[in-house]
């Protein structure tokens, strides 16, 4: 399923514009970046959890040339399912 195929379906199911659906995912998108990024943890009941963790800048070895790289640090998203999402992929999808 693409980006496209999913705004489709959440307009559907939630009786809305394409394009107030697509809206509505940009913000939540949106909040979560502005929220993770400055290391918030972000907790939303039934779905799960969204923290963004700095990882620290690190030297690692190129396999292919043999040369040494230093990796920038960096923010990254971690997500935590909560049990609403974790029982409904365990259950399937409905039909």
């Amino acid at each position: 399923m693409d980006s496209r195929q999913f705004i489709n379906i959440m307009a559907q199911r939630l009786n809305l514009e394409t394009s107030t659906a697509e809206k509505l995912l940009c913000g939540f998108v949106e909040v979560i970046g502005e929220e993770c990024g400055g290391l918030n943890r972000l907790a939303l009941p039934s779905l799960g959890s969204f923290q963004g963790v700095k990882r620290d800048e690190t030297v690692v070895r190129d396999l292919s040339t043999g040369r040494r790289v230093l990796l920038p640090p960096a923010i990254e998203l971690e997500f935590t399912p909560g049990g609403r999402l974790k029982n409904g992929i365990s259950e399937g999808p409905r039909k």
